[in-house]
Order: structure tokens, then C-alpha cells, then sequence
């Protein structure tokens, strides 16, 4: 049986689709839950559950399928993590959830100036790369209490689990020399904001803010960003700075998994890139 169990949201593709596979890969067996918006659409997805087929001993990919931004799918996505988890035994817990789905803009393309900047592709976006994960990560939370800190370092003290928030370089106000991708930047910001307000309210007891009922393990709440990832949606990014360095998406979650496994309590509430090196907000 699996030591470890990660749900991933959004992994159809991309950076999403990268973690499935590499925790697959891992030494120690690892059960992974992902989500898709359309499972007839996500064959990538569904061929490595293919390959990868429950049989007496092990059990290793579900999926399931969510668009976050129907909220009527809620319900049944929470009864059927509670079945994934429960055909490995009863009453399991989550151990890490990956906040990796979303969207650049409705249109596929970049705003690059204000002129560009629409009130309904802000709203969508802001629902799809904030709301959806926020939301997700409120369902799971009775399952995400009961993670047994299978990633990670409790050497600074012990945790339940990890939320990690798949956020982006472009989120750094501080660093924001160039300006444009008003409705991703905006979101990403706000999903930084949201990882930091959870790890206060989750975090470590010693904050004096901590909402954690007295037989709670605290959870581990990260928001990290991959690097400028080479995509189809970036040729944008590359005109405006030529001489940036772009990571693989395999490559940049090669790194993410290293600095996970080196996470620990002192990290929570911060915004870190693959490396493990905190971002400016």
C-alpha cells in the first residue's frame, strides 16, 4: 500500500500533469488523486492511469473530474476523495495538496496594457486561479488534518500536511519591472495572499492566532512559484525579456519536489520559488 497520498488540482496538463508523473516516479510509493475539468479531454492524464492500474498491493492514480468553476461539483468531488481514500483504509488522510489549476486569460493570450483589460476575464480568472483553490482546499480540510507528514521536515516541529499553492514569478509586486498580465498577476497576488492568511490560521500554535482545535496537528501552507515555465502562453514574456532564463516544466517540478521534501514549520506562510529561496511579495 502507498505511504503517501497527494491530491493534485489541475492536472491535466502542464505543470499539474508534470507532478502526477513525478510523484509516480517516486521511490516511495506514493497514491495520487487528480483532478481534471473534462476527463474525455485530459488523455495525457488518463493514459497514466492506465499504465498505472490498481492490483492487490498497490493502488496509485485516481482521477476525478472538477471544473472549479462549477460549484454544483462539489459535493460529489468531496464523496469521491472519501472513496479513493477509504478503498486504502479507512479513515486515511491527505498528506499534500497541490493547487496547480490555472488559467492565463479567458482568450488564451495576455493583456499587455490597460486598454486590453475586460471586467469578465478578471472575474474569470480570478475564479479558476483563487476561488477554485481556495475552495478546494476548504473541502479537504477534515482530510488534510488527518495527513501524516509524509513530506517534508518535522524537525522544526510536527505537522498534518502540506498545502502548496502553484503560484507564479509574475506575482512579485516588488519584482514587477514590466508590467501587463493584469488579470494573472492580480489572481496570483491573491493566491499568495490566501496561502499566508491559511498558514496563520492552520499554522504552528505559537503564533497565538492559530485556529487549530487543541488535538490538531498544525498544517504546513506554501505558496511557490516554478520558475518562468516554457508554454504556449508565454511568447509574450519572452518579447519582453529576451534574456530571461525558462525552465522545463519538467525541470522546474524536479526542483519544486526537492524543496518540498525540505520544507518545514519555519516555512509556513511564505512565498518561495523551485529552489526554495523566498520571493519578495
Amino acid at each position: 500500500m502507498p505511504k503517501a497520498t497527494v491530491l493534485v488540482q489541475g492536472a491535466s496538463r502542464g505543470i499539474g500533469l508534470e507532478f502526477v508523473r513525478a510523484l509516480l516516479k517516486r521511490e516511495k510509493p506514493t497514491h495520487v488523486i487528480a483532478t481534471c475539468r473534462n476527463i474525455r479531454m485530459a488523455e495525457r492524464l488518463t493514459n497514466l492511469q492506465k499504465d498505472h492500474q490498481p492490483d492487490d498491493s498497490l493502488h496509485r492514480l485516481d482521477v476525478i473530474q472538477l471544473d472549479v468553476r462549477h460549484h454544483d461539483e462539489f459535493d460529489n468531488f468531496s464523496n469521491s476523495v472519501e472513496t479513493c481514500l477509504n478503498d486504502l483504509k479507512h479513515d486515511r488522510g491527505l498528506d499534500m495538496l497541490i493547487n496547480c489549476g490555472h488559467i492565463y486569460h479567458p482568450s488564451n493570450r495576455v493583456e499587455t496594457n490597460l486598454n486590453d483589460v475586460l471586467g469578465i476575464d478578471l472575474n474569470d480568472v480570478y475564479q479558476v486561479n483563487v476561488v477554485g483553490p481556495l475552495l478546494i482546499t476548504k473541502i479537504l480540510m477534515k482530510y488534510l488534518k488527518k495527513g501524516c507528514s509524509r513530506f517534508g521536515n518535522t524537525s522544526n516541529g510536527s505537522y498534518a500536511s502540506i498545502i502548496l499553492n502553484i503560484s507564479a514569478e509574475l506575482a512579485s509586486i516588488k519584482n514587477n519591472q514590466v508590467g501587463g498580465w493584469y488579470a494573472y498577476r492580480l489572481s496570483k497576488c491573491a493566491l499568495n495572499m490566501a496561502t499566508k492568511n491559511l498558514a496563520i490560521e492552520f499554522g504552528d500554535r505559537s503564533q497565538g492566532v492559530s485556529h487549530l482545535d487543541k488535538s490538531d496537528k498544525p498544517l504546513l501552507c506554501v505558496a511557490m512559484h516554478p520558475g518562468i515555465v516554457n508554454s504556449e502562453m508565454i511568447h509574450a514574456y519572452k518579447e519582453l525579456l529576451p534574456n530571461a532564463h525558462f525552465e522545463t516544466k519538467e525541470n522546474a517540478v524536479k526542483k519544486m519536489l526537492k524543496t518540498i521534501d525540505r520544507l518545514s514549520l519555519k516555512d509556513n506562510g511564505k512565498y518561495l520559488d523551485f529552489d526554495g529561496n523566498e520571493t519578495n511579495y
